[in-house]
């Protein structure tokens, strides 16, 4: 028991001379005081096998790193890791906002992919500069832990971080039931009315190749009339145009143009 009661001061003394000690027997921190029953003065790790404080665990100092790069990432831990390992969770805190296809590089270790949804590739800018984004090792890649999107499918853009659209109407003019299943088929949904309009107000690009009228899902559509958009009525003012705000309604069996979008 009296060896039990003085390993601490002994400890505090011999690491104070030589910041290394090797004990043969069990240490028990079983002072009176809570100062007794603890170890303090713990620098951060330099080394992998270094003990650490829980203020340097509290500051994830091990596993969090600023990254530089865009299309290379690149980022230095400290203590630097031997290799990557399968499970290794790490936080980078980008400079600048990624490319599409991102990777990431550890200490010099090799550049690994950066992946969200599993497998996907990084789209530009799922990283934001100075937005810490966390992420974990799969033994492969890099898997994103933080909230993303996922990419619009090829050929379609982005309008905002909930969907997609198609930049120009489909090659095929169709009736309504027609064009709400072929974007049905291509994973898709015909655009609603309000993703329709704020695509055409928000991208300067959308309203050239608006030609004729187009369909749009609408919660006033029925067997027998169904709503069009970017030709027709200017509302009561009853001017007819093409803009981003005119529309009307058609039989559902009329042949029209039609263009899908997709959630992301």
């Amino acid at each position: 028991m009296m060896r039990s009661l003085f390993l601490p001061a002994f400890m505090y003394s011999a690491g104070l001379l030589h910041a290394q000690l090797e004990v043969p027997v069990r240490i028990q921190l079983v002072g009176d005081n809570e100062a007794d029953r603890q170890i303090s003065g713990l620098a951060d790790p330099i080394a992998l096998d270094a003990a650490v404080s829980v203020d340097a665990l509290r500051a994830t100092s091990m596993s969090f790193a600023t990254a530089s790069g865009t299309q290379a990432l690149t980022a230095e831990l400290s203590p630097a890791p031997l290799a990557y390992t399968t499970g290794m969770a790490v936080t980078v805190v980008p400079a600048e906002a990624n490319s599409a296809g991102a990777t990431l590089e550890l200490n010099g270790l090799g550049a690994r992919p950066l992946v969200k949804w599993g497998s996907l590739p990084l789209d530009s800018a799922d990283l934001q500069a100075g937005m810490p984004a966390r992420m974990v090792y799969d033994g492969e890649r890099f898997l994103l832990l933080n909230s993303a999107y996922l990419n619009c499918p090829p050929g379609m853009v982005p309008v905002t971080r909930a969907y997609c659209i198609a930049p120009e109407p489909a090659a095929e003019p169709a009736d309504f039931f027609a064009a709400s299943n072929a974007c049905a088929a291509a994973g898709g949904r015909l655009c609603t009315m309000s993703e329709w309009a704020s695509a055409c107000r928000m991208m300067p690009a959308f309203l050239p190749t608006v030609s004729t009228m187009e369909w749009v899902d609408n919660a006033a559509n029925n067997a027998r009339d169904a709503k069009v958009v970017g030709a027709g009525w200017n509302g009561n003012q009853q001017v007819e145009g093409t803009a981003c705000e005119y529309g009307r309604s058609r039989v559902p069996e009329t042949i029209l143009s039609y263009r899908c979008c997709f959630s992301r």
